[in-house]
């Protein structure tokens, strides 16, 4: 069954009023209505999918920097920089995932007044369970274009990026 690209009833309104509106450009507010909606509906669908898993996406990069780092292991600092995240948010992420049994805190192996965040095996096994199943996901979300739609897809989404700033108030 093929859905139709539909606005939601707050997005249908805008454009409602973007009607009355004489020098609008109907087509490419439009546009932009139907893009925003899709990317709702992405972020709502990777939030359903972490959240089965108990994840957040701010959780899911705290183990995947674990994951890629030597020895599974780093301490909160470093994971904050490497997130971009304070070290307040850190901390409150490597909370939940201790909580959860995907990481454990040990004492630092140079310094004993530090401590270093491991992965747990539980955390181990999850990334075997999950990534599969996201990586298959993606593939047939993205499938329904063309090797050479995605090509366009990539180049047009890095032209709308350089208009961000546009949406900004200054």
């Amino acid at each position: 069954m093929e859905r139709t690209l539909r606005l939601s009833p707050r997005q249908q309104l805008f454009l409602d009023l973007v009607r009355q509106v004489p020098e609008a450009n109907i087509a490419a507010v439009e546009t932009y209505l139907y893009f925003a909606r899709v990317a709702s509906d992405l972020f709502a669908n990777q939030q359903a999918f972490f959240g089965r898993y108990e994840l957040s996406e701010g959780k899911l990069v705290v183990l995947q920097l674990l994951r890629q780092a030597p020895h599974y292991r780093l301490t909160p600092s470093a994971l904050a920089e490497a997130a971009g995240v304070t070290r307040g948010t850190m901390t409150g992420l490597l909370a939940g995932l201790e909580r959860s049994g995907l990481v454990k805190r040990d004492e630092h192996p140079e310094d004993g007044r530090m401590f270093s965040i491991e992965l747990s095996e539980a955390a181990l096994d999850l990334f075997e369970r999950i990534l599969p199943e996201r990586i298959n996901r993606i593939m047939q979300f993205m499938s329904s274009l063309t090797e050479e739609e995605q090509h366009q897809l990539r180049a047009f989404l890095k032209k709308m990026e350089r208009g961000l700033p546009a949406l900004s108030a200054s």
